[in-house]
């Protein structure tokens, strides 16, 4: 199968350090449906372009590891404001941000000032494309992902 591979433009993590249409290639070569498993023990390869996209210093790997569980713990919380009664008991969500500060920040927070709002608002148009383009060829979604830009 002929294909053209590329990094997605919005995440730079791997474009300078991996060509994409070699590390596309090193997958599709494992088989039909490689596990992160399999692709892992590819990467182990000194010689494969996939070994260039992972962290082998064991600590720097390790840190990484642990800050992206942080910010599962944080993604998967739900916070209720329990003061007000009379109030519904809406869950907070929390959204990473990807901007200045690159932090977690209440929803509640978020929609109070225009231009973190406007920034959030572009990041779900973005996540919504995304969502498109993976699911596009699955005609029971047409609907749905006709309404998407």
């Amino acid at each position: 199968m002929n294909v053209v591979a590329e990094w997605r433009p919005d995440v730079h993590t791997f474009s300078g350090k991996a060509d994409a249409q070699l590390v596309a290639e090193e997958i599709m070569s494992i088989n039909d449906s490689p596990t992160p498993e399999q692709i892992y023990e590819k990467a182990k390869g000194k010689d494969t372009e996939l070994h260039k996209c992972l962290e082998w210093d064991d600590k720097k790997a390790a840190d990484n590891y642990r800050i992206q569980q942080c910010g599962a713990i944080v993604r998967q919380l739900i916070i209720r404001k329990v003061d007000e009664p009379e109030q519904p008991k809406e869950p907070i969500r929390f959204f990473y941000r990807s901007g200045i500060q690159g932090g977690y920040t209440p929803t509640v927070k978020i929609v109070q000032n225009v231009d973190e709002y406007q920034a959030l608002l572009e990041q779900a148009k973005r996540e919504l494309r995304i969502f498109k383009a993976k699911y596009d060829c699955l005609n029971e979604l047409r609907e749905i992902l006709d309404l998407i830009d």
